[in-house]
């Protein structure tokens, strides 16, 4: 009160503003992270690093250096990709094992190579995604997984977004199908650090029901990931 309302200054501004926890692997000895840190601001500092969509279903470091055929997958309203698990309130919550929906043909999973070294996650996490839909308008979900060496995926993040609103929710903006078009997810934030010998995942669909409402419109989506158009997750990565 001193601080703020009686403008003395009494050591209050040097103390550390952001308190939030580093999340790590589960049931492995010796794994870095869960542990409480502290900072001056959130996000700490962090470079933002591209993790590129790549063929095969391939999660790469790498950027894509020529043509690469895109993806498909048939999207049907009256089949929605089920909630499993998620930053819900009268759904059951938390990091669930995505393994149910992610051999769906209508779900698309790209995974890296296991890591060779822990990656910290810290901050606000995004996906720049390349599409085209042969509806008017186009519904994506998108998760977060850590991908454990017994092959479980546990869900991090997950976020949807509209085509029609890819350039912000007060301007909408009409999609023409079969043209190429570009979003951007905000997954929002986390913190936590994929361990060694894990691996990061991104599950994508066009339903992710009930958590989401969607656009009931039966179409095939396109995700484009070439030297043109390079889709990747934007990770925060600390000292990057």
């Amino acid at each position: 009160f001193a601080y703020w309302l009686q403008a003395q200054e009494n050591g209050l501004e040097e103390q550390p503003r952001a308190h939030y926890y580093l999340m790590g692997a589960c049931g492995e000895e010796g794994a870095p992270g869960n542990e409480w840190r502290t900072g001056r601001d959130w996000p700490p500092p962090a470079t933002e690093t591209p993790l590129y969509l790549r063929a095969g279903g391939v999660h790469s470091w790498e950027a894509p250096e020529a043509h690469e055929p895109a993806h498909q997958y048939q999207h049907d309203p009256s089949d929605p990709v089920p909630t499993i698990g998620g930053n819900n309130l009268n759904l059951p919550a938390g990091p669930m094992d995505q393994r149910p929906i992610e051999s769906r043909p209508d779900v698309l999973v790209f995974t890296s190579a296991p890591l060779e070294e822990p990656v910290e996650v810290t901050g606000k996490v995004r996906l720049r995604l390349f599409f085209s839909t042969s509806a008017k308008d186009a519904d994506f979900m998108a998760r977060l997984c850590d991908v454990y060496p017994d092959r479980r995926s546990l869900l991090i993040l997950d976020q949807a977004a509209r085509a029609s609103y890819r350039n912000g929710n007060q301007q909408l903006q009409p999609v023409t199908p079969g043209v190429i078009c570009e979003l951007t997810i905000d997954l929002w934030s986390t913190s936590i650090i994929f361990n060694k010998g894990h691996r990061i995942r991104l599950v994508l669909s066009s339903s992710n029901s009930p958590r989401f409402e969607t656009d009931a419109q039966a179409a095939t989506q396109h995700i484009y990931h070439d030297v043109e158009h390079p889709s990747c997750l934007l990770l925060p990565l600390p000292g990057a």
